[in-house]
């Protein structure tokens, strides 16, 4: 018996699962290509949200995407597990992104203030996030909003992404450090 990670069987309810979230969000989710969405993702499109992909995406297992703005994808894009996307105002991922494990894509912040020693929550602070072409994203990463990563860059695992990246450039740490060009 030869045993293959992720066969037939899973492609093929991957596909399904695409095709379920287009039925579900017709005009607010379009993608030019047959796509695969793994199982338990939570893919949450608000009324006035919209989710774009020029090209195929491939979302792994446990993946979360959550829009209620403009979350806009590249071609040949790829995101595994447990990794999320939140766009309350704009995301937009450029082509070939891959992104790692465990990755958090926010463009905002909670907006809080404190009433009589309580603190409250009130709204968000948001701004948008722009991801050039040719990113690899490694895991445990989280991006800010705001920020701006140009294109060919290697984001290292466990990297704080809070300022602009300049493109050709590899990056880590907490807050990130230009590593090296490329």
């Amino acid at each position: 018996m030869r045993l293959t990670y992720k066969g037939r069987w899973y492609k093929i309810q991957s596909v399904l699962r695409y095709l379920l979230v287009r039925i579900r969000y017709p005009r607010s989710f379009r993608c030019a290509e047959l796509s695969m969405i793994g199982s338990d993702c939570g893919i949450h499109i608000l009324s006035e949200g919209m989710l774009n992909c020029a090209g195929r995406i491939i979302v792994d297992d446990h993946v979360m995407l959550y829009t209620k703005g403009v979350l806009q994808i590249g071609k040949q894009f790829g995101i595994n597990k447990f990794s999320r996307i939140v766009a309350h105002e704009k995301i937009e991922i450029g082509d070939h992104v891959t992104i790692g494990q465990m990755v958090s894509i926010l463009d905002h912040d909670h907006q809080y203030n404190t009433e009589k020693g309580q603190l409250k929550l009130d709204g968000y602070v948001t701004a948008p996030v722009k991801i050039g072409n040719n990113i690899w994203i490694g895991d445990k990463c989280t991006i800010l909003k705001g920020v701006t990563i140009g294109d060919n860059v290697v984001i290292g695992a466990n990297t704080l992404v809070h300022k602009d990246v300049p493109s050709g450039v590899v990056i880590g740490g907490v807050p990130f450090k230009i590593l090296k060009n490329i």
